[in-house]
């Protein structure tokens, strides 16, 4: 009881604060308590909501190029390799009728020999196959000669089957009978061959 009645008697009691940065702006405790933000949104706080929606809005409309422009990459880079695809069958469609001249130019070179009236021709013949097979090899056209290689149904066609003694000779390509070529991945024309069987 004796607190309540000192309570009653005394002063009230009041600090000033006099640091100099506590009153910078010459608003008091007061002001400050006044000065607080309202409760209801004022027009800063619209333009703010209006801003945030717009960035919002901004940064979809960049993830949305984003992805567009990565879409168009992808069907890009997708045309580029249909093209360079129709482009390598097309080459290798002709390739492979200009290989038909090649074959008949070995034609030609297995007639000649053995015929001593025809040597400067088989001569020239050959010069001009070495010279062919040249400008194919230039243009990335490679043969195929699968000679002693086991038989593979995907670069080669067997014509014949030859009885062999060994068995690691089973299924491999005993003889090349006709060159094949390849373009790249691309098979051209492909060889024709002796696949070994053993027993």
């Amino acid at each position: 009881m004796s607190n309540d009645v000192e309570e009653e008697g005394a002063e009230e009691f009041k600090v000033k604060d006099r640091r100099h940065w506590a009153d910078e702006d010459g608003l008091g405790d007061e002001d400050l308590a006044e000065t607080a933000a309202p409760a209801t949104p004022t027009i800063i706080d619209e333009y703010r909501d209006r801003t945030e929606r717009a960035e919002q809005k901004l940064q979809d409309y960049i993830d949305a190029f984003k992805g567009f422009k990565d879409e168009q990459e992808q069907v890009r880079a997708r045309l580029d390799r249909d093209v360079n695809r129709r482009v390598a069958l097309k080459f290798g469609e002709l390739v492979a009728s200009l290989l038909e001249s090649l074959d008949e130019l070995d034609l030609a070179l297995r007639h000649a020999e053995g015929i001593e009236a025809a040597r400067p021709l088989a001569e020239g013949i050959a010069m001009t196959r070495r010279r062919f097979l040249q400008t194919l090899e230039s243009h990335g056209v490679q043969p195929i000669t699968p000679d002693g290689e086991p038989f593979d149904p995907n670069v080669a066609e067997a014509l014949r089957v030859d009885a062999v003694d060994r068995s690691d000779a089973h299924d491999r390509v005993t003889e090349t009978l006709r060159t094949g070529y390849r373009l790249g991945d691309l098979v051209i024309r492909p060889a024709r061959v002796a696949v070994g069987r053993h027993g």
